[in-house]
């Protein structure tokens, strides 16, 4: 696999992923980049995306999720690179799992290979997470910092508030980033669950009777993978939306403070 595949892959990732549609691509980090960072970087290639949108997409998509799919079973670290992205890249794809494994032929392979994609993609989706969390974190300690320098009045009114403009921005781009990381994850793992069930009937009508059990057994283990991932993802969500609403109550408090109000009429009325 080599790195121009490599590139492309990573286009098609964030091209599917919609960093450059949804998460504001003007918003910019002047005070707290470290802050924003951590969701910056899942961004980072999104210019690649260009490249997508400028070839055929039918025969580029079908072509990198080949060269994706192929890659889950390499032991190199490349192959082991684009897997993950390929994990990252399932919930866009329509019917990813049927459109590729249910060209394997033979069903333990198959099932090998769907756990592999399940593993990559947990593990994607573990990145976003704690990228998400990284970040709200740090801004949740940038507000307690910045009302301490407000009341100290170690900070100008303009300085203050532009400070402020700049975490609301940044808590809502990270809550858009949070949202579509949440629909891809549900895409993913409702297309797995539709190939696992179609797949065992499939199995269940063609195998001889002898065959079956085995063949239900090796769908049942597989099927708990996919059922501890999905209780993993509403754990997970449960967690960071806690986390993100504690942030935003936070946030809200101190844009609500008399002194911000003041801080705000003062400026309007010209004064220093």
């Amino acid at each position: 696999m080599n790195m121009k595949v490599t590139a492309m892959a990573v286009g098609v990732l964030f091209f599917l992923t919609g960093c450059t549609t949804q998460v504001k691509p003007t918003f910019n980090a002047k005070y707290y980049p470290q802050c924003y960072d951590p969701v910056a970087k899942l961004c980072k290639d999104q210019d690649h995306s260009s490249e997508v949108k400028g070839t055929v997409a039918g025969a580029l998509l079908g072509a990198l999720a080949g060269a994706l799919i192929g890659a889950t079973s390499s032991k190199d670290s490349k192959g082991v690179w684009i897997g993950a992205a390929a994990g990252a890249a399932v919930g866009g794809l329509t019917g990813f799992f049927t459109q590729h494994l249910s060209k394997i032929k033979d069903r333990e392979e198959r099932l090998a290979q769907f756990q592999r994609i399940l593993g990559d993609s947990s593990r994607g989706w573990e990145l976003e997470k704690a990228s998400v969390e990284r970040a709200f974190m740090c801004y949740r300690e940038q507000i307690v910092l910045l009302k301490t320098q407000a009341r100290n009045k170690q900070i100008s009114k303009e300085d203050f508030l532009s400070r402020m403009q700049e975490i609301r921005d940044g808590i809502d781009n990270i809550n858009t980033y949070w949202a579509q990381a949440k629909d891809r994850m549900d895409s993913r793992l409702a297309d797995g669950s539709s190939f696992l069930i179609n797949q065992a009937r499939e199995d269940e009508q063609r195998l001889k009777a002898q065959e079956r059990e085995r063949a239900r057994m090796q769908y049942a283990a597989t099927q708990k993978k996919l059922e501890t991932a999905k209780s993993k993802k509403v754990n997970d969500v449960r967690q960071v939306d806690s986390l993100s609403a504690d942030v935003k109550a936070e946030f809200l408090a101190l844009e609500n403070a008399e002194f911000v109000k003041d801080y705000n009429n003062e400026l309007k009325r010209g004064v220093g």
